[in-house]
């Protein structure tokens, strides 16, 4: 899915136990909120807890799916 090439393209994935959370609750976002700005994207996903990033690159592999899911 675009939303899984985005996670890859951008190095959001690190060890995966976290992945399926962030893409769960990612994928429904993105559906409603179409152009979400970074804080709307920290907010939705304050919920998911992920000790092997700093966060920042699964903000910005959020943000290339919702431009690629725009562009579809």
């Amino acid at each position: 899915s675009p939303l899984q090439q985005a996670f890859r393209d951008k190095h959001g994935l690190q060890c995966g136990y976290c992945m399926p959370g962030f893409l769960l609750t990612l994928a429904p976002f993105l559906r409603d909120n179409p152009s979400p700005d970074e804080h709307a994207l920290r907010e939705v996903l304050s919920g998911n807890i992920c000790r092997c990033t700093g966060y920042q690159n699964i903000i910005d592999a959020a943000l290339l799916a919702a431009e690629r899911l725009r562009q579809s």
